[in-house]
């Protein structure tokens, strides 16, 4: 019998300290997880569609703010690896979208309020017309907080995709440092030579 009750309490000791390994190992993946998601490329590129297409663009990141508006300016604009994205301007924008771009910047979304965080450039062979995004690329639905627009650009930002629900417009040459009621809502977009898109 006693040595019945040392087996029994040895096996529970191992249930119980194979869950404590189990919820430490989980404990510990966690921060892993969070650094493999840090060091994932956060500065995005994507080419809006033609207007009536139902398309989806992609996106293709990058793990700087400066090698992502290379990419989306065609190698054209280098800025030092160390630029913020909060310190661009509505008339940098502008000055990247001179001639002879083949590659213009339509308008830049960003994750965080203040033009912080991850950034998407919206890009088009001209520097403006009638372009759109029936739905946001993957990792940017209901996640935009803050905008800036080129000065030949408007945007127009929609609740639903598709451009349903509600609205924000927002004129060409414009920074909004955040969106309001809109923030983290935008799940399609449209641009236009001028507001509404």
């Amino acid at each position: 019998m006693k040595h019945r009750l040392v087996l029994v309490i040895s096996l529970a000791g191992l249930v119980l300290a194979s869950g404590t390994a189990t919820a430490s190992g989980t404990a510990s993946a966690a921060p892993a997880h969070a650094q493999r998601a840090a060091s994932q490329p956060q500065n995005c590129v994507a080419e809006a569609e033609p207007a009536g297409s139902t398309v989806t663009p992609t996106v293709t990141c990058y793990s700087s703010f400066a090698a992502s508006i290379a990419a989306a300016t065609g190698g054209r604009v280098r800025l030092p690896a160390s630029t913020k994205p909060s310190s661009i301007t509505r008339a940098e924008i502008s000055a990247w979208n001179a001639v002879p771009a083949t590659v213009f910047v339509l308008s830049i979304d960003w994750k965080d309020v203040n033009f912080s965080g991850p950034s998407l450039a919206w890009t088009q062979s001209a520097d403006c017309g009638s372009f759109q995004a029936a739905g946001m690329p993957s990792g940017w639905n209901d996640v935009v907080s803050s905008v800036v627009t080129s000065a030949d650009c408007a945007n127009s930002l929609f609740q639903n995709s598709n451009f349903g629900g509600s609205r924000l417009d927002i004129s060409k040459n414009t920074s909004r440092a955040t969106l309001g009621s809109f923030n983290d809502l935008t799940s399609s977009e449209k641009w236009c030579t001028s507001k509404p898109c």
